[in-house]
């Protein structure tokens, strides 16, 4: 028996857990998700029992906001555990979570993997009583399941000794985000009102200081006419800087746009309207939203402090990185330059590399077969 704990069901969460769910049976293997909460303050995803295809669990609990964070508190975690019996169990949440604390004291003989997204750059406490605390809470752990390079090194780290790790991406259904042809990326550019000439730029996350939404329009507002041409630049999400990345939007002459929040199937169709994926994060374990946008055929221009660029710029080569998100002009400068003939090309690369590595399908069937 396979049993994952974690935070809430997300969409990209919940369609990859239908994936383990499959995959599971294909192997006559027992599967279970335990979710602490429903949903998170900020969150805008519904809970939506009735379309998740795998067998879950909603805790009941409290959930108390300590700095911005939800601090689950699950004591039904126990005896689900005890009733469950998991020979493998897979806890996807942050390490300090109440939670998933307890669940290391119920008392069954398992293998306990920590999903572990964290690394050295995206630490917010490197030393003191916390820092020991992590560390302790690695070391509890048999093995360690990360996204990325930098993950896996930081597990170790924290863990004192290498541990078993497996590679396990953020996976997505490279079915729904898939490329658009010329004609539906003409569609959908009229249908949100983007012009239908020039090149269109999009990043999708928060607006807040960590993911540098104010220094990339900044940058792209100070762009050289003749390099900015008539590209926009579209922003997706919300968050505490909207109002003023508005202001700066109804002086740019219709080069910044903002669409707030968008649903899985509005942000598809904001990256088929685009010609270039952007992710000028200060801070970001490991980012889905660049996998997304590689699967629907778009170059990436993705910050070096995201957890996962050495996988997609680095070792894929599928666009540039952003030295430093303080100033991404140089970046934009050469992603504004590509030709037609490059974006294309760079289009393709990245599909074919989120395909083959972050599909839901084949990262859930490697999973399963770890736990067997």
């Amino acid at each position: 028996m396979l049993v994952i704990l974690t935070n809430i069901p997300t969409p990209y969460r919940t369609a990859f857990f239908d994936a383990v769910a499959a995959a599971c049976a294909r192997e006559g293997q027992g599967f279970h998700v335990l979710y602490c909460a429903a949903s998170e303050p900020g969150r805008h995803w519904p809970y939506r029992p009735e379309a998740m295809r795998h067998p879950h669990t909603l805790l009941r609990g409290i959930h108390p906001r300590l700095h911005g964070i939800s601090a689950h508190v699950n004591p039904g975690v126990l005896a689900a555990l005890r009733q469950l019996q998991p020979t493998t169990l897979l806890v996807a949440g942050a390490w300090n979570t109440p939670t998933m604390l307890l669940a290391g004291c119920a008392g069954i003989p398992c293998r306990r993997v920590f999903w572990s997204e964290g690394h050295a750059d995206a630490v917010l406490n490197p030393s003191g009583l916390i820092a020991w605390a992590r560390r302790h809470a690695y070391r509890s752990y048999d093995a360690f399941a990360v996204p990325n390079g930098r993950s896996a090194a930081w597990a170790e780290l924290q863990a004192g000794e290498p541990k078993p790790t497996w590679a396990l991406p953020n996976a997505i259904d490279t079915d729904f985000y898939r490329p658009a042809e010329l004609a539906a990326k003409a569609a959908a550019r009229r249908a949100l009102g983007l012009p239908g000439r020039g090149r269109v730029l999009v990043q999708v996350g928060a607006l807040t200081e960590r993911k540098g939404p104010l220094p990339l329009v900044r940058a792209f507002l100070g762009l050289p006419s003749g390099t900015r041409g008539e590209a926009t630049l579209a922003l997706v999400g919300t968050g505490p800087l909207e109002a003023e990345l508005n202001a700066l939007s109804a002086v740019s002459a219709g080069a910044v746009r903002l669409f707030g929040h968008r649903d899985p199937a509005g942000v598809r169709e904001i990256l088929h309207a685009a010609d270039t994926f952007v992710l000028n994060t200060f801070l970001d374990p490991n980012p889905l939203s660049p996998i997304e946008a590689g699967a629907c055929g778009l170059p990436l221009v993705l910050s070096a402090r995201a957890g996962n660029v050495a996988e997609l710029i680095g070792a894929s080569g599928l666009g540039i990185a952003i030295a430093d998100p303080a100033d991404p002009t140089e970046a934009l400068r050469v992603a504004l330059g590509w030709s037609d003939a490059e974006l294309a090309a760079l289009g393709r690369k990245a599909r074919a590399a989120t395909e083959s590595a972050f599909s839901v399908i084949a990262v859930a069937a490697d999973l399963v077969s770890r736990t067997r």
